[in-house]
């Protein structure tokens, strides 16, 4: 390096200028009091002044350093230089110079053992400064909520449920993030067999936390599905009813019992109603007409309730198939409608032994329906066109007469017991068919089967008629009964006397007259 530059350095020179003046045994005083001063110190030890780190000197002094210091840009110049013992140094010009003794070598290594001083202070400081952000971040994270969690869910995955459900207790103080701890502590809960508190973790977050959609069903995805392990359908019930999104109330329809709904508004009407009541998903209703509180006991909804002349107070409880009930949805209705003449008939109940036909005497207005199984006649049953031949063994025949709005009237009942005093029964008709046609080889077998059809024929008992001058005679029906059991109905028709059962064809004539064609072998 270059004196010159070396000297031109403010530390350098400081060093350099006390240094060289003790060399010359120049001593210092304070220019205030002339005390004399220890050289290095800054200061009077008297009276306390500042002193200058380039001091003034008398102009002798100056001269002196000044020819010292030109001596030594001479030596410099000339390329050599020498130290205090007379050693020779090459000077490179340029500022790189190597000594030609060995003792340079202490000088050199003083250097770099201050140099290297300075590096090793600057690392124990960085190591110290590393070391206390390293503390800092150490301790931020052990106690802060993200630190919790994350032990939470290595205490978890060693399957230490208690202490992860610890560490999450942690975070909840530490403001964690609400719904990922919920979740997190609801399943451990879970995992320890503790279903009902993880349902009310769950059920705490979504009742008290605004939630996004797919967080919000989750929840309650999860709450549901414990519920329902736990068979707690009436909490399930609860916890849909009190939630505002439909979309995932729709979800879980067939949990929940809504109150049943009414086809009809409350009123009055002129006609008849045929009031419907539905449910929100699978189940049964229940209903009464008089105002009562229906329960399961009640009469069961299956189809439209006709509503006909008078008031009603209807109540309707629906209940699902997790036995949830709703609450009892009521309605009222008034139906203003003339109630038509019932039907009139000509034959009382009683015991028969001979065939006889059931007549009605129809109503002025409105037309006549019944039914032979004891069941309520409605408009839907079949119409009276005629009269009818009372079937053979018991029979409960019931009739109304419905008017043009609809109304019905009472119905008239009757009840007879009709046998034959014959050993041709209704079996041996249909024998007697079956071998008459087997004996003409229509038949292949006694079991019906022919070379006409895929399966085989069936004969079944109708009804008893009366032929105008040829007696009585059971009507069997002919079917075409195929492999899998369904059968289909020709047009064909037997009759067979009662007393001596005799096999015949049944046809009909172009004005609807009853005749007979013999299947007896000549």
């Amino acid at each position: 390096m270059d004196l010159c530059l070396l000297i031109s350095e403010p530390r350098w020179k400081e060093s350099f200028n006390l240094t060289y003046l003790e060399g010359l045994g120049i001593d210092m005083k304070c220019p205030d009091c002339g005390a004399e001063m220890a050289y290095g110190h800054l200061y009077c030890e008297k009276c306390g002044r500042e002193i200058q780190i380039v001091p003034d000197f008398e102009p002798e002094i100056e001269n002196s350093i000044t020819e010292t210091l030109s001596t030594v840009g001479e030596e410099i110049e000339g390329g050599s230089l020498k130290d205090d013992q007379g050693i020779e140094t090459a000077v490179d010009i340029h500022g790189l110079g190597k000594k030609k003794h060995k003792n340079r070598s202490n000088s050199f290594f003083s250097q770099e053992l201050g140099k290297n001083g300075m590096i090793l202070a600057f690392v124990i400081f960085f190591v110290v400064l590393l070391a206390g952000a390293f503390l800092t971040l150490h301790l931020y994270h052990r106690f802060s909520a993200a630190y919790q969690i994350e032990q939470a869910r290595y205490y978890a995955q060693l399957g230490e449920y208690e202490e992860a459900v610890g560490y999450l207790e942690k975070a909840k103080k530490l403001e964690a993030d609400v719904v990922e701890v919920a979740f997190l502590e609801s399943n451990y809960y879970y995992q320890l067999g503790e279903k009902q508190k993880a349902a009310e973790v769950l059920v705490e977050l979504i009742t008290s936390e605004p939630l996004e959609y797919g967080d919000e069903e989750r929840a309650y995805s999860y709450v549901i599905d414990i519920w329902d392990e736990e068979e707690k359908y009436t909490d399930i019930n609860w916890i849909l009813s009190e939630c505002r999104n439909n979309e995932i109330v729709n979800q879980f329809q067939q949990y929940i019992a809504r109150m049943p709904e009414f086809g009809y508004e409350p009123g009055s009407y002129d006609e008849v109603v045929l009031l419907k009541i539905s449910a929100n998903t699978t189940g049964k209703i229940y209903y009464t007409l008089d105002g009562s509180t229906p329960d399961q006991n009640s009469s069961v909804y299956i189809a439209p309730l006709i509503l006909e002349s008078g008031e009603y107070q209807v109540a309707a409880l629906f209940v699902n198939d997790y036995g949830i009930e709703s609450e009892v949805a009521r309605s009222w209705y008034v139906i203003n409608l003339t109630v038509p003449d019932p039907p009139e008939l000509l034959l009382y109940s009683g015991s028969f032994h001979v065939p006889t036909m059931i007549e009605v005497v129809e109503p002025e207005s409105g037309t006549v329906h019944y039914t032979m199984d004891g069941s309520n006649p409605t408009k839907d049953s079949p119409k009276y066109t005629g009269p009818i031949s009372m079937p053979l063994g018991r029979s409960n025949f019931k009739f109304i007469t419905v008017s043009e709005e609809g109304v019905s009237s009472e119905i008239v009942s009757r009840s007879f017991d009709f046998t034959l005093e014959t050993d041709v029964t209704v079996s041996k008709a249909v024998n007697n068919v079956t071998q008459a046609l087997f004996d003409r080889k229509v038949l292949s077998d006694l079991q019906g089967h022919s070379h006409e059809i895929m399966g085989k024929y069936v004969f079944k008992y109708n009804t008893i008629v009366e032929i105008p001058d040829m007696g009585y005679y059971y009507v069997l029906d002919e079917y075409i009964e195929a492999e899998n059991g369904e059968q289909t109905k020709t047009d064909r028709l037997y009759a067979v006397e009662v007393y001596t059962g005799a096999p015949n064809r049944l046809i009909y004539d172009e004005n609807g007259q009853m005749g007979l064609i013999s299947l007896s072998t000549p």
